[in-house]
């Protein structure tokens, strides 16, 4: 794969990840967190488990089923409740911090080299981000633990990207998504008792409708397209591209949930893309 491709595939994801605290915040109003998460990973792994049959026989289990505990359960988790308690706006701003946590224990964890670059344009990212966030700081606990929730499933969610690495490298970008993800669903499958079928019947199709984009577009495909970034581009440079969900996020949030944007939110998104532009022109030096 041409690193053109691998970029655009990046690129997909980020755009479905970013739109997916909209799809979110729409759904968990509908079906309540525990709801979305079971019937979200479940349709996501019953779509995966043809490719994913041929990789458990082979292994390897351990690496596999850590990656999709941090994925599945490690990410997911966190960010749904989180999403129940702020704007989804606000979630996608926090989201950006995730290629800092990326770079960071690709460097601790994979050995990778990180260009000093990369360091600059994510402190400005990340300033661009507190930018956007600090007025949230004056709403209350409620506001505070929502950040924190979403904060926590940003860092697993870089310990999913570094533990699955070497598995796509070995086996290819959908199998090592589609192994991950069905083990990575198997601890909802002890939740489904609790998942009371009052709380799926009468509800609008549209959210239905945002429930599937979230099972098969974020999850299935959104996944297969970051690990095909991931496996070209390495984690460090691909992780770059995740500054760039802010931007589909709080867009999203205005657009279709009609959340307001400030001016605050405004310059801190130019703070974003400068950020990203400094890090990516870095990191591509070292990488390419």
């Amino acid at each position: 794969m041409k690193s053109g491709t691998a970029t655009a595939s990046g690129l997909a994801a980020v755009i479905m990840w970013g739109l997916a605290p909209v799809a979110t915040r729409a759904v968990v109003v509908q079906f309540g967190p525990l709801p979305l998460l079971v019937l979200r990973a479940l349709l996501a792994a019953v779509v995966l488990l043809p490719w994913a049959v041929p990789v458990l026989r082979q292994g390897p289990r351990a690496r596999l089923a850590v990656a999709g505990v941090l994925g599945m359960v490690g990410y997911n988790l966190p960010v749904a409740e989180g999403i129940h308690l702020i704007p989804a706006s606000t979630a996608a701003l926090i989201l950006a911090t995730e290629p800092v946590w990326i770079l960071a224990l690709g460097r601790l964890l994979a050995g990778e080299h990180v260009a000093r670059g990369a360091w600059l344009g994510s402190a400005i990212a990340i300033g661009g981000v507190a930018l956007i966030a600090g007025p949230q700081f004056r709403s209350g606990g409620r506001v505070l633990a929502g950040m924190g929730l979403v904060l926590l499933g940003t860092v697993l969610f870089a310990g999913y990207t570094i533990a699955l690495r070497p598995v796509t490298a070995r086996h290819g970008a959908t199998a090592a998504t589609a192994a991950s993800t069905v083990l990575g669903a198997v601890p909802y499958l002890a939740l489904c008792p609790f998942v009371q079928l009052s709380a799926l019947s009468g509800r609008p199709v549209t959210a239905w409708a945002d429930l599937a984009f979230l099972a098969f577009g974020s999850t299935v495909a959104g996944m297969v397209a970051w690990n095909l970034a991931v496996g070209k581009l390495g984690s460090a440079r691909a992780g770059l591209l995740l500054f760039l969900e802010p931007c589909v996020g709080v867009t999203g949030g205005v657009v279709l949930l009609g959340e307001r944007l400030s001016g605050t939110a405004l310059a801190g998104g130019a703070v974003v893309m400068a950020g990203v532009v400094i890090a990516w022109a870095a990191q591509r030096r070292v990488t390419s």
